[in-house]
């Protein structure tokens, strides 16, 4: 049989039914080459003609609707049965699904993500397969590429480049043939095919500020590396000084880090302390453990006592309580970010014609003793201006 990219779709699942009743089952990559369509054209063939009841969609393949199950495992008590990967069909259609998850790095914040992205998954009886893009563009579009060419039903993506400002990234997404969940990135406004999951990082510095002015701190910077999640934390915290009627800190505690820039952490520690001699800072924000952490040890050899002289909040609490004293932290919900994307995704893939759902979790404020009480740092009188509701 011969065909060519520019042949009809009913023409295709027309021929896809035929070749399944005829011979029991095909494969996907198999029957792509011996009609000339592309894989990804046929395996969105096969997802339609499964949903219809026509065929038995199977992992890179299809088989017929009637199939029988010899020597199919037992089921579970749920009615879902095992197959023979040990991976539970997935409780909303008769079809396992396989997603995939590009993530920028598996070495901070994302391994998290992953675990509640493999929980869900197990959960739901779909298969996981994960790759890393080593934070490069190239990495992610190539990535991307070879899990769609291994025939994923769809992609759960933690993109290089914000959606929301990059067009460019927005026009890839809309041509990736399978539905996309974005993961801790938020769609923009023409991104009409994705959903997303995404921590509200804006109300998480929003709690940061608002539990060191519960404890009588009055004078808050904000440090950050330069990460998407840094504008965002800036938002929120110049809310919450609003809110609160804060007064602004230094302009000197208001630093954006490169990572692994040495000479800029070495000003900012200095600057920093001496705002604190100076009494023009009492409390500090810094994102992310990573750099809360060395700036901790830092700031301590210059004397400055924390938590007495300087409260420090660290934000992501991947390392926070190993701090030496402990930093108290707000904590992205990370593996709930991976589980939802996860849930949404299966949904998305049972049910093509659901709303599309945007998602925004809260993460959760973790007190230890490092923004100090009062009997560590002496009972503070809340300044005239400070208003906390």
């Amino acid at each position: 049989m011969e065909g060519t990219e520019q042949m009809r779709a009913d023409e295709r699942q027309a021929a896809i039914v035929s070749a399944v009743n005829e011979r029991g089952s095909i494969s996907i990559r198999e029957f792509a080459e011996e009609i000339g369509v592309a894989a990804v054209t046929l395996r969105v063939d096969v997802r339609e003609l499964a949903r219809r009841g026509l065929i038995r969609r199977v992992h890179g393949g299809a088989t017929r609707a009637s199939a029988p199950d010899h020597g199919a495992a037992p089921a579970n008590s749920d009615g879902s049965s095992v197959v023979a990967s040990g991976v539970v069909t997935a409780r909303t259609g008769d079809a396992t699904f396989t997603l995939g998850m590009v993530v920028p790095h598996a070495s901070y914040y994302y391994p998290a993500v992953v675990e509640g992205a493999k929980a869900a998954a197990d959960e739901l009886g779909a298969r996981l397969l994960l790759a890393v893009s080593r934070n490069t563009v190239n990495e992610e579009r190539a990535q991307v590429a070879q899990l769609l060419r291994s025939g994923v039903d769809g992609l759960i993506l933690t993109t290089i480049a914000d959606p929301g400002t990059s067009q460019e990234t927005r026009d890839w997404l809309a041509g990736i043939p399978v539905p996309v969940v974005l993961a801790e990135r938020r769609i923009g406004l023409e991104t009409d095919a994705v959903e997303h999951v995404a921590t509200d990082h804006e109300h998480g510095a929003y709690l940061a500020v608002r539990h060191l002015a519960e404890q009588g701190r009055r004078r808050i910077g904000l440090v950050s590396l330069d990460t998407r999640t840094a504008p965002r934390l800036r938002q929120g915290y110049e809310a919450a000084l609003d809110a609160l009627g804060l007064r602004a800190t230094s302009p000197d505690v208001g630093e954006v880090l490169q990572e692994r820039d040495e000479r800029a952490f070495d000003e900012a520690c200095e600057k920093l302390a001496a705002d604190v001699r100076a009494g023009s800072v009492d409390a500090v924000i810094i994102h992310n453990d990573s750099l809360a952490i060395p700036m901790v040890s830092r700031l301590r050899a210059d004397g400055i006592k924390v938590p007495q002289d300087l409260a420090i909040m660290a934000y992501d609490d991947e390392l926070a309580s190993l701090a030496d004293p402990p930093l108290s932290a707000v904590a992205p919900p990370r593996a709930a970010v991976g589980a939802e994307a996860v849930t949404l995704l299966v949904q998305r893939l049972a049910d093509p014609a659901r709303p599309q759902h945007y998602l925004m979790l809260r993460g959760e404020l973790r007190v230890r003793l490092s923004c100090g009480s009062e009997a560590e740092v002496g009972a503070r009188e809340p300044d005239a201006d400070l208003v906390i509701s």
